[in-house]
């Protein structure tokens, strides 16, 4: 018998701790598949990467850059 294709299993939202909130500066950091995106306010990508941590640092400092 040949196989079908397996409905997706993640039936999550793609922002699951946090969300954008007016007058919230900090990056949203959203999980695609084993990479790790950041995404400002305005819903642009900032860095995508493998590594959460590093990916959560470089965000945090490019917004305090940019507010400064």
């Amino acid at each position: 018998m040949p196989r079908r294709k397996k409905e997706s299993e993640s039936n999550e939202k793609p922002l699951k701790s946090r969300t954008f909130v007016l007058g919230d500066y900090d990056p949203a950091i959203v999980e695609h598949g084993k990479k790790w995106a950041a995404y400002d306010k305005r819903g642009r990508l900032i860095i995508l990467g493998y590594n959460r941590r590093i990916v959560e640092n470089y965000a945090n400092d490019r917004v305090r850059k940019s507010r400064q």
